[in-house]
This record gives structure tokens, C-alpha cells and sequence, in this order.
């Protein structure tokens, strides 16, 4: 009988050892894109674990550009940041992380939108001088944490392009 305990106790060991070091079925899920407009190609591909942040957070990122101008979109995928751990779907914490992220410049547009089937938060900003648009993306799906930065031209053409990659990620 003492066997049988140990031989029990040794399985549920093992099964809570994988289970830790599998993530217990969640982890971060590296997003696709299921469609890249003409013109536009995978620039840059760095694996989650690339990118620290202070708070234990790590991103990997995917980024799209256009050959054309330049515009480009940068998909971090990794954790979900501490700040939006239980309010995943929560539009105004999504909104505020957007804006954490917008360090490259002041929004003067926010709100949500849905991605990939998702409520996303969002901080935009139109530079008059330059004519373009920079946008910050946040959502959560499951155990990952998107945050998209995008910049493109104050056109209909290029913005349709970039949300077309935006509008194309899956996970």
C-alpha cells in the first residue's frame, strides 16, 4: 500500500512539474497575419523574450513595412502586463495602456475598437508637419497581451493598409 502512495504522489509530482514549466496550458501565443498587403514585407521577427520591462513583462514583435513610404507595423506580443491582469476586457484599462504605450507621441484621439475579435484600447495622434498618423493598439487574448505601434501617411490608402495587417492578426 505505501508503494502504491509513493507511486501516486511521484505522478502527481511530475504532472505539477510540467504543468509549471508548460505554463499550465496558457503562455504567450506568437501572433500571424493571415494577409500583407502588396507591397508591404515582414521587416523585422524577434522571438518573445527580446524585449524586458521593468515589472518582469517580456515582448516579442513582428513588424510589417511598406516599400513604398515607410509606414510600418510593429505587433509586441507577450505578457499581459500587471495593470490589465483581471481587466482584460476592460475598455478604459485597455485605453490607459494604450496611452502608457504612446511614448513617441501625445495622443489626441482615444478610444476602443475591436481586433481580431477583441475590444482593443487605442491613443492615436496626427503630426500636421510630417502628415502622418501614429497609433497605439492594446488587447488580450488569452494569456498574451498585443500592443501594436503603427505610423503612416494621413492617407486613406495607407491607413486602410496598415489596419488591413491590423485588422488580419490572428492568434
Amino acid at each position: 500500500m505505501k508503494k502504491k502512495g509513493l507511486m501516486i504522489l511521484g505522478v502527481v509530482v511530475i504532472l505539477l512539474l510540467s504543468n509549471i514549466f508548460s505554463g499550465c496550458g496558457g503562455g504567450v501565443t506568437k501572433p500571424t497575419v493571415d494577409y500583407v498587403p502588396q507591397g508591404w514585407f515582414l521587416s523585422d521577427e524577434e522571438p518573445y523574450g527580446t524585449y524586458h520591462e521593468t515589472d518582469g513583462t517580456e515582448w516579442g514583435l513582428i513588424e510589417y513595412t511598406d516599400e513604398v513610404d515607410w509606414d510600418f507595423v510593429q505587433l509586441f506580443y507577450g505578457d499581459v502586463p500587471p495593470e490589465l491582469k483581471g481587466r482584460e476586457n476592460d475598455g478604459t484599462a485597455l485605453i490607459g495602456r494604450a496611452i502608457l504605450e504612446a511614448t513617441a507621441f501625445v495622443p489626441d484621439e482615444t478610444g476602443t475598437m475591436t481586433i481580431a475579435g477583441h475590444l482593443a484600447g487605442y491613443a492615436k495622434s496626427y503630426d500636421a508637419t510630417y502628415e502622418i498618423y501614429e497609433m497605439e493598439i492594446v488587447f488580450v487574448v488569452d494569456s498574451t497581451c498585443i500592443d501594436i505601434y503603427t505610423m503612416f501617411d494621413a492617407t486613406a490608402e495607407d491607413e486602410t493598409q496598415a489596419m488591413s495587417i491590423i485588422n488580419n492578426i490572428n492568434l
